[in-house]
């Protein structure tokens, strides 16, 4: 044992900040459209967050994909509920932090809607939810 292997640290918490983490996972978004780019690649799992997920799609609808003032609205409303649902615990924040799970166990996570990437690259409300599960993903606690 050398000099500096004998004043290591021999804490807990230095046990704990020494071991190695797993490899953690990926969250980005893509996009259904027939001949979008952001599509599904080898080995990612899908989550639709579409209308059809009835948790964390966005009740508010665009009615004109190309109304960019109206889609700004519906991404507002959308955000004042997920935050308002994730202050109070709600469902919404618990499909958030299941989400953020999958990733911590390493899965790679593709959330699919309609508006992200091309053709026509627009804000979308999964922006939000994407958002939210890098946070949940950098501030944990070991």
């Amino acid at each position: 044992m050398n000099v500096l292997d004998s004043r290591r640290d021999a804490s807990p918490a230095a046990a704990a900040r020494d071991q190695i983490r797993a490899p953690s996972g990926s969250v980005r978004l893509g996009n259904k459209r027939k001949g979008a780019a952001a599509k599904p690649r080898p080995g990612e799992s899908v989550v639709d967050i579409d209308r059809c997920n009835p948790i964390l799609g966005n009740p508010f609808i665009l009615q004109n994909h190309r109304d960019d003032a109206r889609r700004a609205e519906v991404i507002a409303l959308y955000k004042k509920k997920f935050d308002a649902d994730l202050a109070r615990g709600g469902p919404m924040a618990a499909a958030t932090e299941k989400l953020a799970e999958r990733v911590r166990a390493g899965e790679r996570l593709i959330l699919m809607c309609w508006c992200h990437g091309a053709p026509l690259d627009k804000p979308c409300h999964g922006d939000l939810i994407k958002a939210q599960i890098e946070r949940r993903l950098a501030f944990t606690c070991d």
